[in-house]
């Protein structure tokens, strides 16, 4: 694009491929839930077209996050400006689209109270497991100290919970198609105010660990993190049956991602995920029934049965998760909202 293109412009063309990648979405969905064609082949066919259509939305942001970064630096001058340079992100690249986009809130469901560091991969699948069985719009939130003044986050994300009309659950299937489509969406956005509400500030660190949905949240926020888009810094991020191989490894921090071979959910973006020096898939086989086979408790399971076997040796990308926080911290847990319109 001509160096004289305008962020409107940018957001625009955005916007427009947004809407072309949901009315796919919504069509491939409809196909596959009402004919006969089996889901891979309703991958092969799809999958390159949504592929190549994320690839112009991550270009058109990659330009507008370096418009977004400048004006950030001009407001931040101002003595009187009260927006974080997070808030002027969501406010700015909050994805419209076919979908609309609604406002979010968060309020603090619990008091704070004591947590110790997980240790290793099974504890941190524990908790996100119950966490998932609450079946409620709710992210736990642990705050560790670390060197200095600065503290490190660990955040836990669910997974879809609403597939009927939109209601104040921002964890619904818009969410779903927003972030497929590779913006932002209710979700993420609510998340990042949760984990600014937690206290959350600038020379933090964050680790994100999030579940089909909330994979592909903290997978969202690992990229405007790594634009410099967010007050904290997004480290680490952990997912479990989330589709977000259509993201370079590039643009995201130090990634885990644990995988059901039987599962079909992580594959609906078409794409695997890269093999890359900050990226590790970890693959099992848990095999039930469509809806048993994507279920956190299967996933709990692989994360067992690899520990068991030994498959998870020690590597680089394990150990900084493991050792991402130590000793004792406190947690929260605190509900995702949205206004719908």
């Amino acid at each position: 694009m001509a160096s004289r293109t305008s962020n409107h412009e940018l957001e625009r063309v955005r916007i427009a491929l947004i809407h072309s990648v949901e009315l796919l979405s919504i069509e491939a969905i409809a196909v596959a839930w009402f004919t006969p064609i089996s889901v891979a082949t309703l991958l092969s066919r799809v999958g390159p077209i949504l592929l190549r259509l994320r690839k112009l939305i991550f270009a058109c942001e990659t330009a507008m996050f370096g418009y977004a970064s400048a004006e950030t630096g001009l407001v931040e001058s101002l003595e009187n400006f009260r927006v974080s340079p997070s808030e002027l992100a969501a406010s700015a690249f909050v994805g419209t689209g076919l979908l609309g986009s609604t406002s979010v809130w968060v309020r603090s469901v619990s008091t704070s109270e004591l947590a110790l560091a997980p240790v290793s991969l099974q504890q941190i699948s524990s908790r996100l497991l119950a966490l998932s069985e609450m079946q409620q719009p709710i992210v736990r939130i642990e705050k560790y100290a670390s060197t200095g003044a600065s503290s490190r986050f660990i955040v836990y994300i669910p997974g879809t919970e609403n597939l009927g009309l939109p209601n104040s659950n921002p964890l619904d299937m818009r969410s779903n198609l927003q972030l497929m489509a590779g913006g932002t969406s209710a979700s993420s956005r609510a998340t990042d105010m949760a984990i600014r509400r937690a206290g959350a500030k600038p020379g933090d660190q964050v680790m994100l660990v999030g579940y089909s949905q909330g994979g592909m949240v903290a997978v969202q926020l690992s990229k405007q993190s790594k634009a410099a888009q967010l007050d904290y810094e997004v480290s680490q991020v952990v997912t479990f049956g989330s589709p977000v191989g259509s993201n370079p490894a590039g643009a995201l921090p130090n990634v885990l991602s644990v995988e059901n071979k039987a599962d079909f959910v992580p594959h609906l973006d078409a794409m695997s995920n890269q093999n890359a020096p900050n990226w590790l898939t970890l693959e099992g086989n848990v095999a039930k029934d469509p809806l048993r086979n994507h279920q956190m408790e299967s996933y709990q399971q692989i994360v067992r049965d690899l520990g068991n076997s030994g498959e998870i040796t020690v590597r680089s990308n394990i150990e900084q998760i493991n050792q991402f926080a130590r000793g004792e911290g406190t947690q929260v847990l605190i509900r995702l909202g949205q206004t719908t319109p």
